[in-house]
């Protein structure tokens, strides 16, 4: 027996952990034009309707906001033809994600996930600590959705897709959702990330929502207001659940106090105003042909991204090209993954940034 007290306070699964802060502005950086396109943020600012709805709700600020969003979900409900009490509300789907696999996995129980997926399930499986059995993406990224329902074991409580799928920007068929909702057993839960669902819809793609009503079996889906919504700096998410217990649940894990006091405002705002949703969707496709366009004529072949992103692959260690660009006040980003090093990733912006993005990428592939 050991009688040895555990010297390290915390658990094993978040001792020694790096931080990487995303939005930090470097040096080089400072008082400078930075084309920002490295974090698949909206380029254009909250509509006018959407600030007043803001400012007009400032001096409430002093008290704790519902977090149950009572004159959100109403309207949420029935655009989406779902009950009222099956909506459940984040900061940010970020949030909802890790809470998600907190009330369906145990330290040590299994979860599948697709092997190209958002850097931050990375962290969410080390919060819960679970065995998790990551399946590699097809060839051309896309995710091998027999591959991931064959992959479920006895011992798999949670089974995560995500469509249009981070980093890739590729969707799910109707045909492929209709798989995974059909073979994922019913003592799973099926957990569907859809941040990107309201351009999925504007490039005509399934509704993933729609198709999940008829599982059997338990069911999550989320979405955001931070992408089409241009919200990311409210941070609000809200989730569509199968059952009220799995609502309940994800309420239990999350703070009473989750959301800030102006989300609600301007999130009903945002909803109200579609022809403003409208013209970023069609923004966004036209800055993402341009760069497509673009890429191709350089010889490329980027990812089929439905998305306010596009990933290719660049012949050259990505990270050396995302550094040569941010040195150029360009940032982009990197995919990630063994089998996807060469592939950089970046967030459609305004015609400038295109413009900045394109001419710098040819300066700089020159001097590789």
């Amino acid at each position: 027996m050991n009688d040895k007290p555990e010297t390290q306070p915390i658990r094993t699964n978040f001792q020694n952990l790096p931080f990487w802060n995303p939005t930090k502005i470097y040096d080089h950086e400072v008082n400078k034009n930075i084309h920002r396109m490295d974090l698949n943020e909206c380029p254009y600012p909250p509509s006018p309707n959407v600030i007043k709805a803001i400012q007009n709700v400032a001096h409430t600020l002093n008290r704790y906001p519902d977090g149950t969003c009572p004159e959100l979900t109403p309207l949420v409900a029935e655009r989406l033809d779902v009950p009222e009490e099956t909506i459940t509300w984040g900061g940010g789907s970020t949030q909802l994600l890790t809470s998600i696999a907190e009330i369906s996995v145990a330290p040590g129980q299994n979860l599948v996930t697709p092997q190209l997926v958002w850097k931050r399930f990375e962290g969410i499986y080390k919060i819960v600590d679970a065995n998790v059995t990551s399946v590699p993406n097809k060839s051309n990224g896309a995710i091998d959705i027999e591959a991931m329902t064959d992959a479920i074991g006895n011992d798999t409580r949670l089974l995560i897709c995500v469509t249009p799928n981070n980093p890739t920007g590729m969707m799910l068929t109707e045909q492929e959702i209709r798989h995974i909702s059909e073979n994922t057993p019913e003592n799973v839960l099926l957990f569907m990330d859809e941040a990107y669902h309201e351009f999925a819809i504007h490039a005509g793609g399934p509704d993933a929502l729609e198709i999940l009503k008829d599982r059997k079996g338990p069911w999550a889906v989320t979405r955001t207001f931070s992408k089409a919504y241009a919200l990311a700096g409210v941070r609000l998410g809200y989730a569509i659940c199968s059952s009220v217990e799995i609502v309940n649940a994800i309420r239990m894990v999350a703070s009473t106090f989750s959301l800030n006091g102006i989300a609600e405002a301007a999130a009903v705002a945002a909803w109200n105003e579609p022809e403003y949703t409208q013209f970023i969707l069609d923004q966004n496709a036209k800055e993402r042909s341009r760069v497509v366009n673009g890429l191709q004529d350089m010889g490329y072949n980027p990812m089929e991204s439905v998305t306010n992103f596009v990933s290719c692959d660049i012949k050259h260690p990505a990270t050396d090209i995302v550094k040569a660009m941010r040195a150029r006040s360009v940032r982009i980003s990197t995919v990630g993954g063994n089998e996807f090093v060469n592939h950089i990733r970046l967030s459609m912006g305004t015609p400038e940034d295109t413009d900045a993005f394109l001419d710098n990428l040819k300066k700089v592939l020159d001097t590789f």
